[in-house]
């Protein structure tokens, strides 16, 4: 799905396949030794070789020619974290 520049997204653990050049999903949520919320979000085959890249509040990626800043990590700790990403370029 294409968004435009100021979309947000949700993403939680598992699969999203919102994303156009996605799917982008939560592998892994918690806080790092600083104190601050971070996750491990999976993507596309073009984030080998892993697949996975590591994210915290100010981090963007790009998936599909879309960039993504991450505004928000909820709940770290949780089984219900999900972090919201907005779309800036």
């Amino acid at each position: 799905m294409a968004h435009e520049v100021g979309a947000q997204e949700k993403i939680t653990y598992g699969r999203n396949d919102r994303f156009e050049g996605g799917p982008v999903g939560g592998g892994r949520f918690w806080v790092d030794d600083q104190g601050r919320p971070a996750a491990k979000i999976g993507g596309p085959y073009d984030w080998r070789p892993s697949n996975m890249i590591d994210v915290r509040v100010g981090d963007t990626f790009t998936v599909g020619g879309q960039t993504w800043k991450i505004t928000d990590i909820v709940d770290p700790d949780s089984p219900d974290a999900y972090l919201l990403a907005i779309r800036v370029m």
